[in-house]
Formats: structure tokens, C-alpha cells, sequence
């Protein structure tokens, strides 16, 4: 086995998180070239870490180094969101997700469907009143509505001051999320952002309990209910609330605001095969999400010493698996900075599972298939209504945290089609 290039430097003198924050993009690319390897190490968050921009290095970590890591989420997030799947391993983990599986089965995504249809074409429709969008904003507003109505039955047309409070709720705990995690108070502050983003979960699990007493039965509160972990109310409450969060429409926004931008660029009878033909549409899809993920990583720590792909991991090492660099791999994807969806009719016919926005092996989002409904809804109902332009001279270069967005809110026109 190799040792891993690079130096993990001193605790506290030597983190590089700074650096890091600043740039990931930047950081992790720098020390490729640095150490002339996809795998090399530093300290981050005072922690001694792997990080990993090789694409088969990757994949053998989320399948077969399942069994030697761990999520390491938990010391982050945890409070935020209480116990639930994302801060379980092993048997507890596979348990957890056979009894969550039934949620997102053929028959439930079935019953999902008719509200993310409905939604999806209200807000299609309502377009026709403006002439430019503000492309991120309008598919956070449409997806927050879409999973905020998925997830806890909620009417935006009925209950429009509930929403409005559930939507402001959802932004305060997201904050929490993506703060330093300490809860403290301070004099005419309000709180730090952690604090508050505790008493946004308060709030939310009080109105997630009166959620689950009145949804009808084909809705997700009630489907929950059912999942052989059920009688244990935390287990109810505390998924509703991971489900529910701002994590999963930011990321679904993500991923539109990247589609609509290059299909923005594309031709009028070119915006037509993408409305018709599924195929197409899936290879966009995977060629956009290759490009710019919604979250360009993810973390994992080794809970013994293992072999990676060649490499010795230490025990109590942390691995930050980067799906950005990894997509971009030249080994796996030829011309791997250009935007080719074609690839994926050719030459990466047989490499979807290259992909890591979502994770991948055992430990892959559970509700991948409901994610890939959502965006093909949207997309093929927009398509079909409108040409879509982006508007000239705008600054389309991204930042890459907390999710892959452009630096700039990018203003689109969405033309009507005749007959449409």
C-alpha cells in the first residue's frame, strides 16, 4: 500500500479549512497539481484528511469502504436535525433504510406524482404574466413548494400565512446547518445562527406533530406513519424534519439553475428534443449534474485502518471525497471540461454510476428516484410551454457553498410556444 502525497501539518497551525472555504474548487485543484495526485492530504477542520478527486478512488470508497468508514456527519448536524438516517452505520443504517424504502417505491412515487404535476403546472402557467425570472429564486420558490407539500402536506394556495412561516422556519434551520455549531446567545444579537436554527427545528417538529394528524393517506406524513419504525414518534418526527429541510430543494434548484442555463444557450428545435425525447433528456441531466453537482462532496471517516484503492488509510483519518473533480476526471471522461451530453450516449454509455451527486453504493440517497421525477416534471413542462433564453452579458461563473449556484442571479425570458 502507498502512503498518501501530501503533509496533514500541525493541529491548528497546520488546518487548511480556511483555504478550503474560501475556494474548494481552487484548494482541492491546487494541491492536485501540488502533489501531481487526485489523492493527496491535509488537515481540515483540525482533523487529518484524505482528500480524493480520483473517480475510481471514490467509487471504491462509497461501495466496497463503506464497511471500514463512517458518515461523520453527526458532531456537525446532529443537533440540528436529531437521529435519524444520515447519522446511523452498519446494521442500525441498512435497517433504517429497508424501513424508509417503502416510501419511495413505484406505488409511492405513483401517489407523489399528482401534486408535483399540479404544482408544477400552476407555476408554469403563472409565468405567462412575466416577461424575465430570476432563474435560482424561481426554482428554489417552485421546488420548496413542491417538497413542503410533498413532505408535510402543505396547501400554499389555502394556507398562504402557514407557508409563509414554514418557508421562513426552513431558511432559519438551514442557516443552523451551515454554521459554526455552537449555540450561543448574545446581547443584542438574537443568537448565533446555530441557536437560532434550534429553535426553527422547535418550531418545526410542533407543527410537523399536528402535520401527521391530518394528512389524507396517499400523502407522505401518513405513509411515514406505516414504516415498521413508526411507533417510535422520533423516528416519524425527526425524518419529516430531515425530509422537509431546505437541504433537498436547494439542491433540486441547484441542479435546474445549471439544465436551464445550458439549455438557455441551446437552439429553438434543440429546446424541442429536450421536451420530447426522454432519452435526451436524461443525458442533460447527467452531463449537467457531472459538471456542477449541487454539493460538490462529501465526508466520511475511517473507523480502522484500511486499504483504498491502493492507498493506506489510518484509522481516525477523514475522507473528503470531492464528486466535482472526480466528474471531471480525464481517465473516466474525454474532454472532461466540456459540456457534452452526448457522452453519455457513447462513450460513458455504461458510467451513470460515475455520477456522485447523490451519493453511490450503500449508502446512496434513498430518494433518488423521487429527485429525478421532480426535475423531469419541471423541465419537460417548461420546455414544452416556452423557449427559454439567457439574457446576454450576465456573469454565469459559479460558487460552490453551501450548493453549486452562480455567483450572480441569472435572469431568463421564457418565451411562449404557439399553441402552448
Amino acid at each position: 500500500m502507498s502512503k498518501v502525497p501530501g503533509s496533514c501539518g500541525l493541529p491548528i497551525l497546520g488546518d487548511k479549512s480556511i483555504d478550503f472555504y474560501r475556494d474548494p474548487v481552487q484548494f482541492v485543484t491546487k494541491n492536485i497539481q501540488h502533489n501531481k495526485s487526485r489523492v493527496f492530504c491535509a488537515r481540515f477542520l483540525n482533523v487529518p484528511t484524505v482528500f480524493i478527486g480520483c473517480n475510481e478512488t471514490i467509487q471504491r470508497l462509497l461501495t466496497d469502504g463503506s464497511e471500514y468508514t463512517e458518515l461523520g456527519y453527526k458532531q456537525f448536524m446532529g443537533e440540528i436535525f436529531g437521529d435519524n438516517i444520515l447519522f446511523t452505520d452498519g446494521e442500525m443504517a441498512r435497517d433504517l433504510r429497508g424501513s424508509l424504502s417503502q416510501l419511495f417505491c413505484s406505488d409511492s412515487l405513483n401517489s407523489y406524482q399528482t401534486t408535483i404535476s399540479r404544482i408544477v403546472e400552476d407555476r408554469v402557467h403563472e409565468l405567462k404574466c412575466r416577461c424575465e425570472v430570476s432563474l435560482y429564486s424561481f426554482m428554489k420558490s417552485l421546488c420548496t413548494e413542491i417538497c413542503l407539500s410533498l413532505f408535510l402536506g402543505m396547501d400554499f394556495k389555502d394556507a398562504e400565512e402557514t407557508t409563509n412561516q414554514i418557508v421562513g422556519l426552513t431558511t432559519t434551520h438551514w442557516h443552523g446547518i451551515i454554521s459554526v455549531p455552537v449555540s450561543i446567545k448574545l446581547p443584542l444579537t438574537g443568537g448565533s445562527s446555530f441557536c437560532k436554527a434550534l429553535e426553527a427545528k422547535d418550531h418545526l417538529l410542533n407543527i410537523i406533530k399536528q402535520k401527521k394528524c391530518s394528512c389524507e393517506t396517499s400523502h407522505f406524513p401518513d405513509r411515514i406513519q406505516r414504516c415498521p419504525h413508526a411507533c417510535q414518534e422520533e423516528f416519524v418526527d425527526n425524518h419529516l424534519l430531515l425530509f422537509s429541510s431546505a437541504l433537498v430543494p436547494k439542491a433540486l434548484s441547484s441542479i435546474l439553475t445549471s439544465l436551464f442555463i445550458q439549455i438557455g444557450s441551446l437552439q429553438t428545435d434543440k429546446q424541442t428534443d429536450l421536451a420530447e425525447d426522454v432519452e435526451t433528456l436524461e443525458s442533460m441531466l447527467l452531463e449537467v449534474q457531472r459538471l456542477f453537482p449541487p454539493f460538490i462532496g462529501g465526508r466520511r471517516v475511517a473507523k480502522q485502518d484500511f486499504n483504498l484503492n491502493g492507498y493506506h488509510i489510518p484509522k481516525g483519518h477523514a475522507l473528503v471525497y470531492m464528486s466535482y473533480h472526480s466528474h471531471r476526471d480525464p481517465r473516466i471522461f474525454q474532454f472532461s471540461d466540456q459540456f457534452d451530453p452526448e457522452r453519455w450516449k457513447t462513450a460513458n454509455a455504461e458510467d451513470k454510476d460515475r455520477i456522485f451527486c447523490f451519493g453511490a453504493g450503500p449508502r446512496g440517497c434513498i430518494g433518488q428516484k423521487l429527485v429525478g421525477n421532480i426535475l423531469k416534471t419541471i423541465v419537460q413542462e417548461l420546455t414544452q410551454k416556452y423557449h427559454i433564453t439567457v439574457k446576454e452579458g450576465q456573469d454565469l461563473s459559479h460558487k460552490w457553498l453551501p450548493v453549486t449556484r452562480p455567483k450572480s442571479e441569472v435572469k431568463v425570458k421564457f418565451t411562449g410556444k404557439t399553441g402552448s
